[in-house]
């Protein structure tokens, strides 16, 4: 009966060259001390390789190229696994980090917590995208707004007393609002922006509301790094 042993050498393009070597089921003598041994026929044939199928070994139908396994982008190199928080867990991380943790204690307290929830490198990368795209608009919004505000000036009318005191004070918030009618609905909504200082005439920043009628220096946050300045002058009503 005869065996074969089949060998393929991969090339770059959808061909392969297989190396057939046969055995002859009948043993003859060899010329070295009249011992028997088995003459073996070989040839090397060119292949088609077909798509989806791999390559065969013999008879039993082994696997010349196996296929790899799909490497886990979840899994670390120490076992743990990527997990995205959705809350702040003291001594592991705020909500939204991205952070690698053992699988039981995922299992046992973030998970069962509804506190974080497995995310692929994928996932992460789209997340990043999406983010960076926001901050990009977000920071056009407020540059915009950075360019109505400087040198806008506020008039603001309250009643007050000979002396020039007001009944009562203007403080950031008043301000804010007034500022919001000379801009479209919700320009000015955002949590980030706010007044954060006042100087009086004199450039000094005050520690408390308006008390007085005069010409004040208000300074408006509109998002991290950008800031803007615009007049209010408080007349007495």
């Amino acid at each position: 009966m005869f065996s074969s042993l089949v060998f393929a050498v991969a090339q770059p393009s959808d061909t392969a060259f297989v190396y057939t070597r046969t055995a002859s089921p009948s043993p003859i003598k060899s010329n070295t001390k009249n011992k028997l041994s088995t003459p073996s026929i070989g040839h090397f044939a060119q292949v088609r390789l077909v798509q989806g199928a791999s390559p065969t070994i013999g008879r039993n139908g082994l696997p010349l190229f196996g296929k790899k396994k799909k490497k886990d982008t979840n899994l670390g190199k120490s076992g743990q696994i990527q997990v995205k928080l959705l809350k702040h867990i003291a001594g592991t991380g705020s909500a939204g980090d991205v952070i690698m943790v053992a699988p039981a204690f995922f299992a046992n307290k973030l998970q069962k917590t509804g506190s974080a929830v497995r995310i692929s490198d994928d996932e992460v990368k789209k997340e990043s995208e999406k983010e960076a795209q926001k901050d990009k608009e977000e920071k056009a919004a407020a540059n915009d707004l950075k360019e109505k505000l400087d040198g806008l000036t506020l008039s603001l009318a309250k009643k007050a007393g000979p002396d020039g005191q007001l009944f009562g004070g203007i403080n950031y918030k008043a301000i804010l609002n007034e500022l919001e009618k000379d801009f479209p609905k919700g320009c000015l909504d955002a949590k980030y922006i706010k007044i954060s200082t006042i100087k009086d005439n004199d450039g000094k920043v005050l520690k408390h509301d308006i008390k007085a009628v005069g010409d004040y220096t208000a300074t408006i946050s509109l998002l991290k790094g950008i800031s803007a300045e615009f007049e209010v002058v408080v007349t007495s009503d």
